[in-house]
């Protein structure tokens, strides 16, 4: 089953043409990459799946089809949450606003907190944002977008500013998460590396355009357009240099 399905995307704001011709799905259950430099055109494409783009925008298109519910997760999981406000009270709000009640909010949390990888959920509920580490502030904000049993997860930009451990952290919980919800996730990411052994398939954007779409395997392999070739060439050379 498709989850999501858009042809010939174009996106025009302020005069300028910054998406054009997008043709991107998602199947269930599968992890679909969308790489590319900054302002290639990844988080506009991801604004559009959301809709959340700006009102100035001119979108024209001749399918876009999402018969699923979307929970995402932004880059910065600082800003995502409230430092005045209890990380319980901020997940309880969340549970509210998609089932319309309190009741048994706290056994769903809980419950999702643990399958995220949180130790003393209870604990951890009682505190503030600032209380808690980044990998647990990065952990919390993913369970808070599950909270509404999402058959899609974006994850815009998760690993940026991540050192190595970390980051490879990131990638193994949400390798966990599909493994055992069997949800299917937009990985969003500049960073070649995060996606290699994750992804299903790959997108590559630039300038505004997707240029090359292949299964993660076979991109890394081989690749026809001259700006995929020069950055898989950069992604194997820091990957070498990683190791």
């Amino acid at each position: 089953m498709k989850l999501i399905e858009i042809e010939n995307l174009n996106l025009e704001i302020d005069g300028e043409k910054l998406l054009k011709n997008i043709n991107l799905s998602i199947e269930s259950g599968e992890i679909v990459a969308l790489a590319g430099e900054s302002g290639s055109g990844k988080t506009l494409t991801t604004k559009f799946i959301l809709g959340i783009l700006p009102e100035r925008s001119i979108v024209k298109y001749d399918k876009f089809e999402k018969p699923c519910k979307i929970g995402a997760v932004f880059q910065n999981a600082f800003t995502s949450l409230n430092p005045t406000v209890k990380i319980g009270s901020q997940l309880k709000k969340i549970y509210e606003g998609h089932y319309g009640k309190s009741k048994e909010w706290k056994e769903r949390v809980l419950h999702i907190l643990k399958k995220v990888g949180i130790k003393d959920s209870e604990i951890v509920l009682s505190k503030y944002p600032f209380e808690t580490s980044g990998g647990e502030k990065q952990r919390i904000v993913i369970a808070g977008a599950l909270i509404g049993n999402p058959q899609l997860l974006i994850a815009d930009e998760v690993t940026t500013a991540l050192d190595l451990k970390t980051k490879k952290e990131v990638i193994d919980l949400f390798k966990n998460i599909q493994a055992k919800t069997g949800i299917s996730i937009l990985f969003i990411s500049h960073d070649l590396d995060a996606i290699r052994g994750f992804a299903n398939r790959v997108y590559v954007t630039y300038k505004g355009e997707i240029v090359e779409e292949n299964s993660c395997e076979e991109i890394f392999k081989h690749q026809t357009h001259p700006y995929v070739q020069k950055l898989m060439g950069l992604s194997q050379k820091l990957w070498v240099r990683g190791e």
